[in-house]
């Protein structure tokens, strides 16, 4: 007669162990790869701080245009007084003092361009030039050159 043993065998025991090292290895190469969860994350964040420091740059620049324009029409302040002869020229004339408390996100240089202190998750720079007319900033990314000592 045979005997009816009860258990697992050394090669089904074998066989699952490869298995859990195979999906541990896949695992593994999901998460800490080239595009795995732990660079996108990386990028995401670089990203999120770029827009963050874009949108505030953008807030800014639109206050002040707003902020020109009610002391222009809403105060009735005439120009050629205190008050420049159009909305660019107080942007540039009111944003360095703004900028200066904005270290974080953006500089302001004095003219009409504006460089993002977060890079690109690439290491690009970002800067944007205004335009009164409507607010709007032109964005270009700017290849940050390595400097030599």
């Amino acid at each position: 007669m045979l005997k009816n043993n009860k258990g697992i065998t050394l090669i089904a025991l074998v066989i699952t162990i490869i298995v859990l090292l195979i999906l541990a290895g896949v695992s593994i190469a999901l998460v800490t790869g080239d595009n795995g969860l732990l660079k996108q994350a990386t990028r995401a964040g670089a990203e999120t701080q770029v827009a963050e420091a874009r949108e505030m740059a953008i807030m800014d620049v639109n206050a002040l245009i707003a902020q020109y324009y009610e002391e222009r029409y809403v105060n009735k302040q005439a120009s050629g007084t205190t008050l420049e002869d159009n909305a660019k020229e107080y942007v540039v004339a009111n944003l360095g003092t703004v900028a200066a408390t904005r270290g974080d996100y953006y500089e302001f240089d004095g003219t009409d361009t504006i460089t993002l202190v977060p890079l690109k998750d690439d290491g690009t720079e970002v800067t944007g030039r205004f335009s009164a007319d409507n607010g709007t900033i032109t964005w270009s990314d700017k290849v940050v050159e390595d400097e030599e000592p």
